[in-house]
């Protein structure tokens, strides 16, 4: 299975190799936002000089020299970067341009909340910590996102071909069954989900619905609202 980070935050089966820079480059920004929305401290930037990617301090001085075929920024602590060549792998590298993991992957995400998702070659979506330990793997999932508030959303395909969605938690345990036609991320205890009608409402982290299927589309709770 050959899967890609998407905008909404979901390693998916890749179908195009087109937007992913782009891609992945958009959701390392909007990851390193703070929760107000503001751009959380940034201090190296991956740059493009037109044939490799680099980085640059906040003075525009080369930081790390340009050897990536595409780069994110530094979220806790580490980059996730992809090498050259005719099979590019992607690893997580410090500050200084040193592989904390070593390039190995035909597909990762970046952390969040200590735990990021990378694929093998013919391998299942699994679940890494800061060292690179692999926590868990979810064999059946189609799609995986980012974990938030402690859960993470993996999708199946049921006996009619539909996707449904359910959650995981940092263990590897399915919390809440797939059953959800769509899903957004677990902020403050609630998540919007959308039901086979194409409503969204929210449920808690128990899979109970707190707030009935009544929304054209939803957003994350923010401060309570």
């Amino acid at each position: 299975m050959r899967l890609v980070m998407s905008a909404d935050n979901t390693l998916t089966p890749m179908k195009s190799t087109l937007s992913f820079l782009a891609v992945i480059l958009l959701i390392s920004l909007m990851s390193s936002c703070g929760d107000d929305g503001s751009l959380a401290e940034v201090d190296l930037i991956p740059v493009w000089n037109g044939n490799d990617y680099q980085y640059i301090d906040r003075e525009g001085r080369i930081a790390i020299n340009p050897q990536f075929s595409q780069a994110t920024v530094f979220r806790e602590g580490k980059a996730l970067v992809r090498t050259n060549g005719s099979s590019p792998q992607w690893g997580y590298i410090d500050e200084d341009g040193k592989y904390l993991i070593n390039a190995q992957y035909k597909r990762a995400t970046v952390f969040q909340e200590g735990l990021a998702w990378v694929v093998k070659e013919n391998g299942a979506p699994a679940a890494i910590d800061q060292r690179g330990e692999v926590k868990f793997s979810l064999k059946g999932a189609q799609q995986v996102r980012l974990f938030s508030d402690g859960l993470a959303a993996y999708s199946v395909m049921d006996d009619s071909g539909n996707t449904r969605w359910g959650f995981v938690n940092k263990k590897g345990e399915t919390v809440i069954n797939p059953q959800f036609k769509a899903v957004a991320d677990f902020s403050e205890g609630k998540c919007g989900v959308k039901n086979s009608n194409g409503q969204w409402g929210f449920i808690d982290k128990a899979g109970l619905i707190v707030i009935n299927n009544q929304f054209d589309d939803v957003d994350r709770f923010r401060n309570g609202r």
